[in-house]
């Protein structure tokens, strides 16, 4: 059972998504029909078509939905210490937080740079 205030902090990667999304749909229209496309060391690597800025966002709910399956069953873990039967609970709800944490960060993370350099420039 996911307590209650866990599926609260849960909710603020979709928001963050869910802002983004929004602010994607309002510029789309003038964001070119294609745009460079990079991979690593900040190169243009390629050109693709603006429907690539849609891609982050579904990874980010790919990422999300396995953060959550890992969440809602906790007792799968397999530690690589032990733990006593009194702190698991404890043990369990730190789990939950510091996933939390990790989807949050990969939500900020991957929102903004996805776009980068098409519309903050």
């Amino acid at each position: 059972m996911i307590p209650r205030n866990i599926k609260l902090l849960f909710s603020i990667p979709f928001i963050i998504i869910i802002c983004y999304t929004v602010y994607l749909l309002t510029i789309y229209h003038s964001v070119p029909d294609i745009i460079p496309i990079h991979g690593y060391g900040g190169k243009n690597d390629g050109f693709g078509s603006k429907l690539f800025l849609f891609v982050p966002i579904l990874l980010n709910l790919v990422i999300l939905g396995f953060i959550w399956m890992i969440m809602k069953s906790p007792d799968k873990i397999k530690y690589s210490f032990e733990v006593k039967e009194e702190d698991l609970p404890k043990t369990q709800y730190m789990i939950q937080l510091v996933l939390i944490v990790l989807a949050i960060f990969v939500t900020v993370i991957m929102s903004p740079l996805s776009f980068s350099d098409v519309v903050y420039q």
